[in-house]
């Protein structure tokens, strides 16, 4: 059990991007639908990347509470002066979590090394 706390040091900065990303005040203005949708699915894909790779033996439970966590930032938004609560990004952060965690499943060794080699 040990080795798997140690492992992966993205995980942490990840979900603090997320945060900072998703709950900062906006200014009101609109950065266009696609590119918000891409912006939300890409951080949940990497933060579902992140998951598979640290919790590969409670993987369901953790890519579960992932997707609870993207609904929670979306219904914390509708408090953040400039921002707002969109289902649709709620939507791409599910999509995101849940694509990683096909991606992880056919890609493991190579994910895998790749994380090794950056030092994760």
């Amino acid at each position: 059990m040990a080795k798997l706390n140690n492992r992966n040091r993205f995980l942490i900065p990840m979900v603090f991007l997320i945060l900072v990303a998703t709950l900062k005040p906006g200014d009101g203005a609109a950065i266009g639908f696609q590119l918000d949708k891409l912006i939300h699915f890409s951080l949940f894909f990497l933060l579902g990347i992140n998951l598979c790779y640290k919790f590969q033996a409670a993987l369901t439970t953790w890519l579960l509470w992932a997707i609870l966590f993207g609904f929670f930032t979306e219904i914390a938004q509708q408090f953040i002066p400039g921002r707002g609560m969109d289902l649709f990004d709620g939507l791409a952060d599910t999509l995101g979590i849940v694509l990683a965690y096909h991606f992880y499943k056919g890609n493991q060794v190579w994910v895998d090394s790749v994380f090794q080699k950056i030092g994760a």
